[in-house]
C-alpha cells in the first residue's frame, strides 16, 4: 500500500506554534521529539501539578499530549487525524493526493 506521505519528521518543523483540537481541548503543537512525536500544550486555563523527583508536587504546569506522527505501518496515526493534522500538513503540500 502506498504511502500518502512525502514528508520526514524534520518536516514537520513547520507545524510548531499551530493549533489545534485535540479531544475537544484546543492545543498549540510545541514540540518535536526525536522519536517522531508531536508534543500538544492545551490552552485552556487548566493545569496539572508537577512533582519533584520525589513526587511531592509544588507547581502547576499546563497540561500536555505526546502523540507518535506514524502509525506501526508508516502512516499518519489515527490520532494526529483526528486532531486535525492531516489538514496543516495538506495545506503545506506534505500530505495526500
Amino acid at each position: 500500500m502506498p504511502r500518502n506521505h512525502k514528508f520526514s519528521c524534520d518536516d514537520l518543523l513547520n507545524l510548531i506554534g499551530q493549533q489545534v483540537v485535540y479531544h475537544h481541548q484546543r492545543c498549540e503543537i510545541i514540540e518535536l521529539l526525536d522519536g517522531c512525536e508531536l508534543v500538544l500544550q492545551e490552552l485552556n486555563q487548566g493545569s496539572n501539578i508537577q512533582p519533584t523527583q520525589y513526587g511531592e508536587g509544588h507547581r502547576p504546569v499546563p497540561v500536555t499530549h505526546v502523540l507518535p506522527v506514524f502509525d506501526g505501518e508508516g502512516e499518519l496515526h489515527t490520532e494526529l487525524v483526528a486532531a486535525g493534522l492531516d489538514q496543516l500538513l495538506r495545506e503545506q503540500g506534505l500530505y495526500g493526493q
